[in-house]
């Protein structure tokens, strides 16, 4: 009886030294004071970066009436959440504890996957595929089509198709939502990544996702891909493409809802030699439309200066609606450019025939991607079921260019 006191005893008291040695760590508290600004805010995604490590994971963020709502902090520190309104001119403080997130909601954005896409859905409904690996051309068209490392579908809140890609009557080397550049000179050579069919360049992807994820607030991937050079006697990679998608877990307006998702693109320098981007008309960030867009009358284009295409192209434009009538339903989305974009408001090019959009800074000039000067693409797309609203797409356009303030004070 007494060796096992004893021995309780000195476990016991080799705990307490451990604790002494190596203390249980608590979470930080912290006061997060959200500034809405000189805009009306709805459904705003407020970005934290929080000045202590806070484990990435969900938690729950309390304002100033009780009410709870979920912030998802990922491993860089940063957490996202989103707040519901708060008027121009006023603030709102929350407050985090550290608590995590049990039950703040059931509302999910969430993934599948199959053999060569990621599928996102928003409670259950689809919202894009990501190709992480090649996709599958048709009998009509050959091995140059093939290609992973980008979005198609892409939906509307109704689950309306919006992109097309392997159009096999219409420019097959379209790719939905996709990065290509056209005219490029890149050591002594001329690969084009836009018409891969000609094979000068073309698109790899990695061969697997460096992340993806799903949550409260919003899931989403970071991904690589490759722009190879093929035009010499051997293939030699000229930039490093880093891809990151977030879809959030946002519904619209009462008078329209719409799905939203962020795309962020960063083209480094593969090589100690730059690629260049001579004056040309496309090459960027591009949009394929609906394969019932491929009639001309049955789709329109609209720029934030009020352009359509008629003469809309080569315009600058904070953002552009596409839209038509899929299967008789009126849909569409528009594409936001942030303003810190190389060259912005951005030159567009805008197809008199075929339903595609660009975003196309090198219509302005020439310039380069030069080694350790990453060329970094930010654009916002908002989906939605029927005629655009064009006073939303000017707010939602000033909330993505000048988010809500924040502070946070440690409490």
């Amino acid at each position: 009886m007494y060796l096992k006191s004893a021995s309780i005893f000195f476990a016991q008291l080799l705990a307490v030294l451990l604790l002494a040695l190596h203390p249980v760590e608590t979470v930080a508290q912290y006061s997060i004071t959200v500034t809405a600004g000189g805009i009306d805010r709805a459904e705003s995604v407020v970005s934290v970066t929080f000045p202590d490590s806070v484990a990435p994971g969900v938690y729950a963020l309390e304002d100033g009436s009780g009410n709870t709502v979920p912030i998802q902090v990922n491993e860089h520190n940063m957490g996202l959440f989103i707040i519901d309104k708060l008027s121009a001119g006023d603030s709102e403080i929350y407050h985090f504890s550290g608590e995590a997130a049990s039950s703040v909601g059931a509302s999910q954005v969430n993934y599948t996957a199959d053999e060569n896409t990621f599928t996102f859905q928003k409670d259950g409904k689809p919202v894009l595929s990501y190709y992480y690996d090649s996709n599958n051309p048709p009998t009509e068209l050959d091995h140059r089509y093939k290609r992973a490392g980008y979005i198609h579908p892409a939906y509307t809140p109704n689950g309306v198709s919006l992109t097309n890609h392997l159009d096999t009557q219409m420019h097959p080397h379209h790719y939905g939502i996709w990065s290509a550049w056209t005219k490029t000179k890149f050591q002594g050579r001329s690969p084009d990544f836009w018409n891969q069919q000609d094979e000068t360049g073309r698109v790899d992807h990695a061969d697997s996702l460096d992340k993806v994820w799903e949550g409260p607030v919003y899931g989403g991937l970071k991904a690589t891909n490759y722009f190879v050079d093929i035009s010499g006697s051997a293939p030699v990679i000229g930039l490093n493409e880093e891809w990151q998608t977030k879809i959030y877990n946002i519904s619209g307006t009462d008078k329209q809802e719409y799905n939203l998702f962020d795309l962020k693109l960063t083209h480094t320098a593969n090589s100690g030699q730059p690629l260049t981007l001579p004056t040309y008309h496309y090459g960027g960030l591009a949009f394929r439309g609906h394969q019932q867009w491929d009639n001309p009358d049955n789709v329109s284009f609209l720029t934030s200066a009020g352009y359509d295409r008629s003469n809309g192209n080569e315009t600058r434009a904070r953002w552009v609606h596409v839209g038509g009538q899929v299967n008789g339903k009126q849909v569409g989305v528009a594409i936001l450019s942030h303003p810190d974009n190389f060259r912005s408001p951005q030159p567009v090019r805008i197809n008199p025939s075929t339903p595609y959009f660009v975003y196309a800074p090198m219509q302005l000039g020439d310039f380069k991607i030069k080694p350790g000067s990453p060329y970094l693409m930010r654009y916002r797309f908002v989906t939605y079921d029927g005629e655009p609203d064009v006073d939303a797409l000017n707010h939602l356009w000033k909330d993505y260019a000048y988010p809500p303030g924040v502070t946070v004070t440690a409490e």
